[in-house]
Parts: structure tokens; sequence; C-alpha cells
């Protein structure tokens, strides 16, 4: 047997003496006393005081049938209806690996090639399936590379879920420029969930969108927002597309020509924009809110403003479409890039603001290898612990400064952290770290809602991770009720010609990249080496099963070295809510409608409604499916049901009377999760519904 396979074998067998302690906890947290059904893939839930703090699933890695660990992290994750997660990478944000060896095959020099080859389909295919009920991970095919003659990368495409439940990628990356600049793609690609198969739409946009937002209107068009473009590296494109799954068409707009778009509305002087990967989010009025605030990486110089936009979109008889624009409040503070931003569930229409980076696009700041800090601090740059909320009643900007703080106080600024959404209204924050790609933050922090706190929401550090999630990191909902945690870039991991990718890669000021010093014996910084190509198999193995031992050396006048944090994250991570460890079972939903209609009145069937021998009246929400990339989820959104009445039946269960979302541009078309909380907010598992377009 090969050390890798014994590795495997002893961590097998050791999850096997857990199966009995896995089988009673995971009945009693996720099936209410009901029989579960187990799989050797699920670990065990670790983590002190889960009633109040949470615990942790470390999922193991992903293998091929010769049980070698696959390299495929999730830049862009999606829940599909089906409770499996797509895992889309395209080329995934890679380099090149160029060795140069002697006759022995020993290296002489390893160098780091600027960018892939998005036209090589071994490049760019990284797509899988990951079931987090049972822990199985299923490479899928990934679309061609080549697509109406030209590059079809999905690595920083847009995405989000079409009102059928397939998923619509807009853009991506056309082609790889030295200095880490990117040429938009203008691909569109459609993820058939039923058929687990790709396809066109028959055609290419008109223009190429690298870094775009998608956002859904209320009759389900698209409207695709930003990007960069096709043949300007270095430049966003001041166009947006509308698709109508309906026609199967796109519609075209140049923005430079519409009154009060950011595009004519200057700051000083020069002309504003909007950002790439834009936060944008639908108002209670059927118009579009432009926050400022995105994932801007190119190009470099900011625009310092605190502007934001409201834009509608009308149809006429003819089903011709216009866009208008009108200019909004004014921020507190200047718009951020990197941080997150989520609807708030307790305040329907607000919207959320949280971390990000500031008077900087430059997403290496903050590592100790740029030699730029210096200067980026004397420029202001910096990284926000704040919360601005959209008040959609008063329509206008408010912000807490210091809102991300630690239990005792000390305040936490935080990039690249995720928003998600819990059942229970409650929003959990997760992932990220003080700088983009640098010191992650292992705790997440659960804010609950509380009109008197500041910012509307207290917050309270839960268990931490064990995996540092940075860049491209991800984190979704999912029916049982728990939060996926997946992917992390702390650099650009380096593919070899034969497929093998290095994680154990970092920036270096004169190579550009290079090959880490590692070493578990931190007292001892002399003790750092770059691993061997030979031992580079077993490392990963046992990186992942210890990521705490692992240092790196960052120069030759580094005293210590630091945690080391390797360029992709291919482990899953889920975390349990403290919600699941409340006393008694959990409420069951045992019929729900499989379609609803805005406004429509309707009901589901629930067992285990009774608490300490009394029926028990709850709450019934609708959460919509998340896909996320870049710290933000473009689907999620919470939609608190109207519960009319509460019948108790003859068998013990009950029928619960709701009426369905009645605002189809807050909860636009599609698929959600139904949940049905008890009066101490244990959620059930939920059932999949689909809301349709009037």
């Amino acid at each position: 047997m090969t050390r890798n396979k014994l590795k495997t074998a002893r961590f097998r067998a050791f999850i096997v003496s857990n199966f009995i302690v896995f089988f009673l906890a995971l009945t009693l947290i996720f099936c209410g006393g009901k029989p579960a059904v187990a799989d050797l893939n699920v670990p065990l839930c670790n983590g002190a005081h889960k009633e109040e703090l949470g615990c942790w699933q470390k999922y193991p890695l992903p293998r091929d049938e010769e049980e070698n660990i696959l390299p495929i992290q999730s830049v862009h994750s999606s829940l599909l209806p089906n409770g499996k997660i797509l895992m889309v990478n395209g080329s995934s944000n890679r380099n090149t690996i160029d060795r140069q060896t002697d006759a022995n095959g020993a290296d002489i020099k390893v160098s780091f090639i600027d960018g892939v080859k998005t036209t090589d389909y071994e490049v760019i295919d990284n797509t899988a399936l990951f079931d987090p009920e049972t822990g199985a991970f299923k490479k899928i095919s990934s679309p061609p590379a080549v697509q109406f003659e030209d590059s079809n990368d999905l690595f920083c495409s847009g995405h989000l879920h079409l009102p059928n439940g397939n998923i619509i990628f807009a853009g991506g990356s056309s082609r790889y420029y030295p200095g880490e600049q990117f040429e938009g793609s203008k691909q569109i690609n459609i993820y058939d969930w039923q058929q687990n198969q790709w396809k066109d739409i028959g055609g290419k946009m008109k223009a190429g969108r690298w870094y775009p937002s998608l956002v859904t209107l209320a009759d389900g068009k698209i409207v695709i927002f930003s990007g960069q473009k096709f043949d300007a590296p270095t430049q966003i494109t001041p166009t947006i597309e509308i698709y109508d799954p309906a026609t199967n068409k796109l519609h075209f707009f140049d923005l430079t020509y519409i009154e009060d778009s950011p595009f004519n509305v200057k700051i000083g002087d020069i002309y504003d924009s909007i950002d790439l990967y834009p936060r944008v989010f639908p108002t209670p009025d059927g118009k579009l809110l432009i926050t400022g605030d995105g994932a801007g990486k190119f190009p470099l110089e900011v625009h310092k403003s605190n502007k934001t936009y409201l834009m509608s979109v009308s149809e006429d008889s003819s089903g011709k479409l216009a866009i208008s624009f009108e200019i909004g409040p004014d921020r507190q503070d200047i718009s951020k890039v990197y941080g997150t931003a989520v609807a708030d569930p307790n305040r329907e229409g607000d919207v959320l603001l949280l971390g990000g980076i500031l008077n900087t696009n430059n997403i290496n700041f903050g590592k100790p290898q740029l030699a730029t800090n210096a200067a980026l601090l004397k420029e202001g740059a910096r990284i926000a612990a704040s919360l601005e909320r959209w008040d959609s009643q008063a329509k206008k900007w408010t912000i807490e400064p210091e809102f991300l703080q630690t239990d005792d106080g000390t305040v936490q600024p935080r990039a690249m952290n995720e928003a998600v959404i819990l059942p229970n209204k409650e929003i959990l924050t997760v992932n990220g770290g003080r700088y983009a790609e640098y010191d992650q933050v292992y705790k997440p922090l659960l804010m609950t809602y509380d009109e008197q706190a500041p910012g509307g929401y207290t917050t309270k550090e839960m268990n931490p991770a064990t995996l540092p999630r940075l860049y491209h990191n991800g984190a979704l909902l999912l029916p049982d009720a728990r939060v996926l945690t997946i992917s992390g870039n702390t650099s650009r991991a380096a593919r070899e010609p034969n497929g093998i990718v290095h994680v154990d890669v970092v920036p270096d000021v004169d190579e550009y990249y290079a090959l880490a010093k590692i070493t578990t014996q931190p007292d001892d910084p002399e003790s750092a080496q770059v691993i061997r190509e030979e031992d580079y198999p077993q490392f990963l193995e046992d990186y992942y099963q210890s990521p705490e031992s692992y240092f790196v050396q960052i120069d030759e006048n580094t005293i210590d070295p630091v945690p080391f944090a390797p360029a992709e994250i291919w482990q899953v991570e889920i975390f349990n809510p403290p919600y699941l460890f409340k006393e008694g079972l959990r409420p069951e939903i045992v019929t729900a409608p499989q379609t609803l209609k805005h406004g429509e009145a309707s009901e589901v069937t629930v067992n285990n409604l009774e608490i300490n021998g009394e029926s028990d009246r709850g709450s019934l929400v609708m959460v919509k499916l998340g896909t996320i990339t870049h710290s933000f989820d473009y689907g999620q959104r919470l939609a608190d049901l109207s519960i009319q009445d509460v019948t108790n039946n003859d068998d013990g269960s009950y029928t619960i009377d709701f009426t369905a979302p009645e605002n189809p541009n807050l909860y636009t078309p599609g698929y959600y999760m139904m949940f049905y909380l008890n009066s101490m907010e244990k959620p059930s598992v939920a059932k999949m519904v689909r809301l349709e377009a009037a």
C-alpha cells in the first residue's frame, strides 16, 4: 500500500470508529429523533458549547477513483434545487509552472508564467457537484473551452438562478494578460440542473464581461451589469445587457447615452462608473439600487465616490425595453471593494454593506511580500469594520463605523467576508480576513437583530473554522439549515503542463511567484524549506489534516515564520449554527406546495409542533437559493410568510395556512427553501418551493 493510500485508510478507519457516535448525533440534530441515513463521508461536528457557539464539520478531501486528491476548489458556488452544490472554476486563477531540470530530472529553476491558456479544455475543465447530505463529490463536464469561435472560460463570470432553477453564467475570462490582467468574455452558458448538462443561447453578448453582476427582475428577466471589456483589459464596459429567458434574447444598452447614469455623472474632473461585480439590489418599488460597492481589481486607480444610483427598467406593449436612472442619496463613506452585502431579512427592502477595502483596488494590500504597502497606507488604504445601511423607508444611508468586533470589543476589520441569511433571520458573517488575501479570520460573527443596537444588530463570535478562506471563498445556506463554506485563494496557484496544481506558492518581489519555504517548526526559521517535488503529494495530505501546524518563511529577514495558507483550498467545511442544538425535536414539514404565485393562499402540514406538551406557533419563511462569488451572494433573500391559521389534525400533525410573498420586485421568481421554525427558532429541514412569476 502506498503511503498516500495508507494515510487515507487510517483516516477512514477513524471515521468508522466514530460511526455510532456520529449516527446518534446526526439523528438527534437533523431528524428530530427519527432514523437518519448516514454516510461515512459525513464527519462529526466539532466545537465546544455547540448550543451557544455552533460547531464545524470538516469533510474529506475530494478524490479521484485512485484516491488521489482532486485539485478543484469552487470560485463560483450555487445551491441547486436538488440540494447539491454546483462548483464552477474555469481556469481558476492559476499561473503556469515552467520547470528547467537537469539530466536526472532535478529542478534547476522553477519559473512562473503569467496565466494559463483558456482555450485548452484540460485547463478550464474544473467543474464538480458536491452533495452536503452524503459528502459525495463528483467531477462533471465543463462547457467547451471554445464557443462561437472565442475562448469560453467561466472563471470570474457572473451567475444567477433562472426562474426554472437553471444557472446562467455571463462572461468570464477570455484571455490572461501579463500583469495579472484579464480580457472579458462575451459568452453566455446555462447549466441545466435536471439534465446535468451545459447549454448555450445560440450566440454571445455584445460586450466582454469579466467580473459582471446579475440581478433578477420581477418578471424573471436578468440584468447583466458591468464587467471588464473584451478588447481593453483594464477598462470597465459602460453597458448593460438584459437576458429574457422567455424569448432567449439579449437586449443591449450603452449607458454613456443615458442621462444620470453613473457614466454621465462627474466626480471632480472624472466620470463615475459602475464597479466590477457591483453590489446591486432590487427595491420594493421595482427599481435597482446600485450601491457603489463592488469588487474592482482593475484599474488600480479607484474613484473615491460616495454616489448611489437607482435604475428603472420598463417595457412597452411591443416588448421593447427602456432603462432610466436617477441619482440616489450620497453614502456616509466612499465606496469599497471586496466587502459583502446582503438584503436585511429583518427590515424589508433595506440593504447592508459589511467590511471591505477602501482607497485601493490592490487585492495584495496587506501581504508582507508586497513592497508597496507603505505607499498604499500613505494613500489611505484600509480595511473597513463598518456596517452601512440603506434605509428603504427613509431613502437614506446610515453607517456604524466600528461594527465588526470580537467579543471583547476589539474592532476587527474584515475583507472577503460573506453574509449568509439564516432561517431565523440572523445573519452569519463568515470567512475572509483582516486583508483580502492575508491574515485570515476563523471565527464567524452571528448577527442578531436588535433595533437598539448600533447598526441594528448585536454580534457574537462563533466557534472557529480550521481552514483559511480568503479571496474566492464561498458560503451558502443549505436546505438542512447548515452553512457550507468552500474554496479560498491566498494567491495564485500554479499548474504544470501535466495537470499537477501547486498550492505551495507565494508572491515574490523578485521572481513574480516562488515555491514557498515551509516549516512545522516556527521556533526554528532556518528549518523552512521548499517542498521537494516527490514529497508534494504527502505534504498535501498532511497539511489538510493539520493546517495549523504549517508556517511559511516570508523572506531571509523574517524573524518568525507566519501561518501558512495554501494558494487554493480544496476541502469543504460546514457550520452548524446554535439553533440546531436547541432542546426538543426539529419541526418537520410533511407536505408543502411545489409551486406558489405571489400573494397566493396555501398551506403546509408540519409535525413536531408541540413544546412541553403544548402546541406551538412559530414562523414560516422562504429563503431563495444562493449563488455566490467574490464575497457576494446574488440570490439569497428571505421572505417572512404571513400565517393566517394553525389547525391541530387528528394524527398529531398541524396544518398551517399562509400567504405567499406579495412583492415580486423583492421576491423574484425561482426556487426557494421553505423552513418552519418553532417558537424556540429551531428550524425544520427545508422543502423546495418554486415561486412563479404572475
